[in-house]
């Protein structure tokens, strides 16, 4: 077998009575115990819910909600601790609790502290992180004084929002605070966020410490890197390199990414944390039989393969002595290990996704979808579609078969057609020619379109020729790729990290890639499949952390989901938009 080689966050106030968290299965305790002491149930329930034993949580909740209310009565204390549950439920679900949170009426000191725990995870599911760090910060500085036991939590909640945000982000925070203890927290998030592996992570980190001894975060930082896990030694990569179609040059791509990473990575870690890897060509070859020999060969870590096909016939087949890094999704996820077995894969549906999920959240959104006839058009509208939800409508939906007929067909799609048919209708009535201005549907107010760069332009001078109204476009990142005209100035796309953050990964991919966009998305993929596989231990499920090439959630089934940032045009450039609901705030519990 042929391979290639390379080495190298107030008055004091009795603190909450401790609740002795049962140790014993749920089905131990039973429902006439929970509606006699529904309040010390409750209590239980939340120290359940923070010591990750969710499903008991969520028991004895559903006891308390589903019981007669001749049957259990709760304090005002009770009332509070079931909103703040079920709201907490809801966020882990993906819904809005919005309603919930805003009615919490926290009384005590301890309450208002829970209250901010939750305003800062609602703040968080919106993307409005700048606002749910602040939240924690004031959270951490309130438990300092009535529950410091709480302090590690928020500390670990706290690194989980700042890493999954770019290091660009970070540096524009430092700037616009000038509280000392977050500055020390963005420095060290900073530095995890442009690791690449276990050792360049901990050599910036004990530079760090020697430097700021005195910061708030060393205790906590110190015992995280303690029981922080190496990398693997030795990683296998298996890709398509002797072939000739799309898959093999994506696999160019995401080899030149990955040998980037590790010439970066090799001037930031000590030379022994490194770790080695092979090359192997899959053309021809068996992938499951390929992936048995790597590990044969002394690989503790596999990479690949690449081909959805491949994927789909190995992913539950079978417990390979190593973890694996798949560069595709399956169509289907099979038994869920995400601790051995996880997916990293760029799709338009992560992208359409996002936009579903976004534009749900903004108020009085009535869009139109129009797409082409490319399958990756086609499936990024079904999955907008699926995850569309109140208070955002879809007025219609048009497929644009001829983009030559596009005037036409996008007059049609905003109601110019029926304007004229109406037009048309009441002249046959009266029998009078009347003064007539086509007028398009009054509801609409948005454009979601899946569309490439060589659309984009037609689409808006067919707007331009029919709107009556300026109307807000969506897009994906494949619409503003190549030269952007002034029509497309105020053009919101869901994009990734590379693409609207300066950086030094970025301008190398821009320089490098500047004839093809597409091939310098699997450049970007190769970087964070290089920085995946070194940090294999520090990437949690249902977290999101910020790679060099996108921002990812890892999720129980093990796959990576990219979670894309939205973006604007702005004088004919991509610049980074904020994604707000255009909400206020403020903080309602301080």
């Amino acid at each position: 077998m042929s391979a290639t080689n390379c080495s190298e966050l107030a008055p004091e106030v009795p603190e909450r009575p401790a609740i002795k968290v049962q140790q014993t299965p749920s089905d131990q305790f039973n429902i006439s115990a929970i509606l006699r002491e529904p309040d010390l149930y409750l209590e239980r329930a939340l120290d359940y819910y923070r010591s990750d034993r969710i499903n008991i949580a969520r028991e004895i909740v559903n006891v308390v909600r589903d019981a007669a209310t001749d049957r259990v009565l709760l304090s005002a204390d009770g009332e509070f601790l079931l909103k703040l549950l079920v709201a907490h439920f809801e966020l882990d679900i993906g819904r809005d609790p919005s309603e919930l949170v805003r009615d919490l009426r926290p009384v005590s000191v301890l309450q208002r502290l829970d209250a901010l725990e939750l305003w800062t995870r609602y703040l968080q599911a919106t993307d409005r992180y700048e606002a749910s760090i602040a939240s924690l910060m004031a959270a951490k500085k309130l438990a300092r004084d009535v529950d410091p036991t709480r302090q590690s939590r928020l500390n670990t909640q706290l690194w989980d929002l700042l890493i999954g945000m770019p290091s660009q982000r970070l540096v524009e925070m430092q700037y616009q605070t000038d509280d000392p203890d977050l500055i020390g927290w963005i420095e060290i998030a900073g530095l995890f966020n442009d690791s690449l592996s276990v050792g360049a992570w901990l050599a910036s980190i004990e530079d760090w410490v020697d430097k700021r001894p005195q910061h708030e975060s060393v205790e906590w930082l110190l015992s995280q890197t303690q029981q922080t896990s190496p990398g693997p030694k030795r990683i296998a990569i298996l890709l398509p390199q002797s072939g000739s179609d799309a898959y093999a040059q994506a696999a160019r791509g995401i080899r030149d990414g990955w040998l980037l990473a590790y010439m970066v990575d090799k001037g930031r870690a000590k030379q022994n944390t490194l770790p080695e890897f092979t090359f192997y060509d899959t053309v021809g070859k068996d992938r499951e039989q390929l992936i048995l020999d790597a590990f044969e060969d002394g690989a503790d870590h596999v990479v690949g393969p690449l081909s959805k096909d491949a994927v789909n016939s190995i992913q539950a087949t079978r417990t390979y002595p190593g973890s694996i890094l798949m560069l595709n999704a399956p169509t289907t996820f099979g038994s869920s290990r995400p601790g051995s077995v996880r997916y990293l894969a760029w799709t338009i549906e992560d992208e359409a996704f996002k936009m579903a999920q976004s534009l749900s959240k903004r108020n009085h959104v009535r869009c139109v979808v129009i797409y082409g006839n490319e399958p990756w058009m086609i499936r990024a509208r079904a999955e907008f579609e699926l995850n569309i939800a109140s208070p955002t409508r879809v007025i219609s939906v048009n497929r644009i078969n001829e983009f030559d007929q596009l005037t036409e067909d996008i007059g049609a799609t905003i109601g110019i057609e029926e304007s004229e048919r109406r037009h048309e209708g009441i002249e046959s009535i009266v029998q009078f020619p009347l003064e007539f201005q086509p007028r398009m549907n009054q509801e609409i107010n948005s454009i979601v379109a899946f569309i490439d760069s060589s659309q984009l332009e037609a689409v808006l001078e067919s707007l331009r020729f029919h709107a009556d109204r300026p109307l807000d476009i969506y897009v994906t990142d494949s619409a503003v790729r190549g030269k952007l005209t002034e029509l497309a100035n105020g053009v919101q796309f869901t994009t990734d990290t590379w693409r609207i953050f300066n950086s030094e990964f970025a301008n190398t991919v821009n320089e490098y890639f500047d004839s093809n966009p597409n091939m310098a998305s699997f450049y970007a993929m190769g970087i964070d499949a290089y920085r995946f596989s070194n940090l294999w231990s520090q990437v949690k499920v249902a977290k999101t952390i910020a790679g060099h090439g996108s921002r990812y959630r890892l999720e129980p089934t093990g796959n990576f989901r990219r979670l894309p940032y939205w973006g604007v045009v702005r004088n004919r450039t991509l610049t980074p938009l904020s994604d707000v609901d255009h909400q206020e705030t403020r903080n309602p519990y301080l």
